[in-house]
């Protein structure tokens, strides 16, 4: 079962969306329960951690959607967020708050598809989202959502983590490989990044977690993309 929340103050449109979750979750063999909040208030207030995906409207008539997945991030750090928006300019923020993805209004139901397979691919990677590592102490634990990047320099690996650094020894290859399909790219030949810590990039510097790491010309192209199906649109 997979508890859905939907913070919407159209009834029209929170209705709509609920009717393409039940479809997309049907046609994939997933049984769902879908609750609709008007106001980001009646949803945070005494919310408990049992939801595995919030579909969170910006424009909300108390709180706003940006505030209220900052207070969301504060009680439940694991849900998926997805916002629904007229105002695309705005979900871009979504970085401060982890959210994974983002729909501009009117939603279309192919649209939604593709959100939600990624939403279900994500649930189903969280069965094994830590990564073994080996270190000079012996064998190590480290979250995969609390990577930030991955730096090899001078055969030396460092996983930058927000908890801190953590070396390893290995190569950066077999860590791409055992990172596959939880957002990852590499900017350069030096630096693995998880696209979920990327806060923006100008020119040939990608901006993640407070540090500025250089992209390479070879990968710039690639990493944008990357960037952009993350995003689930164009920059």
């Amino acid at each position: 079962m997979i508890n859905v929340a939907i913070v919407e103050d159209s009834e029209k449109d929170a209705e709509k969306l609920a009717d393409f979750v039940r479809r997309v979750l049907n046609e994939a063999g997933r049984q769902c329960l879908i609750t609709s909040f008007k106001t980001s208030v009646s949803f945070l207030e005494g919310y408990r951690a049992n939801y595995e995906i919030v579909f969170m409207d910006i424009e909300l008539p108390d709180i706003d959607g940006m505030e209220a997945a900052k207070r969301l991030r504060a009680a439940d750090s694991d849900v998926i967020l997805i916002f629904v928006t007229n105002m695309a300019q705005f979900a871009v923020n979504g970085y401060a708050v982890d959210a994974m993805d983002f729909m501009v209004k009117p939603v279309s139901y192919d649209n939604l598809k593709l959100k939600m397979s990624r939403a279900l691919k994500r649930l189903d990677l969280r069965k094994d989202e830590k990564l073994v590592i080996q270190g000079k102490t012996g064998a190590q634990v480290v979250l995969i959502p609390q990577i930030r990047y991955v730096e090899v320099m001078n055969h030396k690996l460092t996983i930058y983590t927000t908890e801190g650094a953590v070396t390893a020894s290995g190569s950066l290859s077999k860590i791409e490989e055992k990172l596959a399909g939880f957002d990852f790219s590499r900017c350069n030949n030096c630096y693995l990044v998880n696209l979920n810590y990327v806060t923006g990039v100008d020119d040939f510097t990608a901006y993640v977690g407070g540090d500025a790491l250089s992209i390479s010309r070879s990968r710039k192209k690639q990493f944008l993309k990357d960037i952009a199906d993350h995003l689930g649109g164009s920059i």
